[in-house]
């Protein structure tokens, strides 16, 4: 009976081993004090975002961008799932606002990311920057943007940090919008130097540009006449209400014919985006 007695505890100990739960996933992430804390949920993700906030912005460049980066890297998880829920439910739902936020809040980390990485770094940061953010969810068992969401993204957020340099380069006054701004739809506000004069842009794909042209036509915000004048243009300032304020802001359509392609989130060639500024500040009263 013995032997018998033995090997049935042995399957016992083998049984119960099956049942022991999985360690739970973790990344050691750094912070800008110098110490590590460990992130096993998108809680901890959630604690350790708003941590890095209350520390602050790191005086450096160098400690700014690791800090961007790791912004970027947390905020993944959650911005990845109001993307799906977005989507998914076009016409609205529970926490809309709340989920807006999170992206919009993701896509300032990622332009502020590359906007402190320095000029020799940016060529395959987008994809570096994929792969980290890829490994970071795979960890944690978390949703990630699909391949198109974000090749969607860092396109589109492209446009807007190559209006930026380029416009930084060429000696005018850049700065990117608050979130109050962009609620009027303004994605960078352009100081032209030798006048003063400024310009509230908002950055446009063609078919976002002529899309928009579109809806004010339909909204009788514009006239014909100034959707075609856009058209072959390029470009059309228009009147943005909110409540009792008012503020022109001017739809920039980024069109590769006019301003040159991009590449690791620069112009290819800088000079074209320059004359165009200039002729629309020549537009500005």
């Amino acid at each position: 009976m013995m032997p018998h007695l033995l090997s049935g505890r042995s399957n016992l100990r083998s049984h119960w081993r099956r049942f022991i739960p999985r360690r739970r996933p973790k990344v050691v992430v750094p912070n800008s004090t110098g110490y590590s804390q460990t992130v096993r949920s998108v809680e901890d993700a959630n604690k350790l975002i708003e941590h890095h906030r209350l520390l602050g912005v790191p005086p450096t460049k160098v400690e700014q961008q690791d800090y961007y980066r790791w912004q970027v890297i947390l905020q993944t998880p959650r911005a990845a799932l109001a993307q799906v829920q977005m989507d998914t439910h076009k016409h609205g739902y529970h926490n809309r606002e709340k989920r807006l936020y999170e992206l919009i809040e993701f896509n300032d980390s990622f332009v502020n990311y590359v906007l402190a990485t320095p000029h020799v770094q940016l060529p395959g940061l987008a994809e570096r920057l994929k792969q980290e953010m890829n490994a970071f969810c795979k960890k944690l068992r978390t949703p990630m943007f699909s391949d198109e969401q974000y090749d969607a993204i860092a396109r589109g957020l492209a446009r807007e940090i190559a209006v930026y340099r380029t416009a930084k380069y060429h000696g005018f006054g850049v700065s990117i919008t608050s979130r109050a701004d962009d609620a009027f739809g303004i994605d960078l506000i352009i100081t032209q130097p030798d006048t003063g004069k400024v310009l509230n842009v908002d950055c446009k794909t063609p078919a976002a540009f002529r899309h928009r042209m579109e809806d004010l036509v339909q909204h009788d915000r514009i006239s014909e006449a100034e959707l075609l004048k856009g058209d072959s243009q390029g470009y059309l300032t228009v009147m943005h209400r909110r409540g009792e304020e008012y503020i022109p802001v001017t739809l920039f359509c980024i069109l590769p014919d006019r301003l040159g392609e991009i590449s690791d989130f620069t112009f290819d060639e800088p000079e074209k985006l320059k004359g165009v500024l200039n002729t629309i500040f020549m537009s500005v009263r």
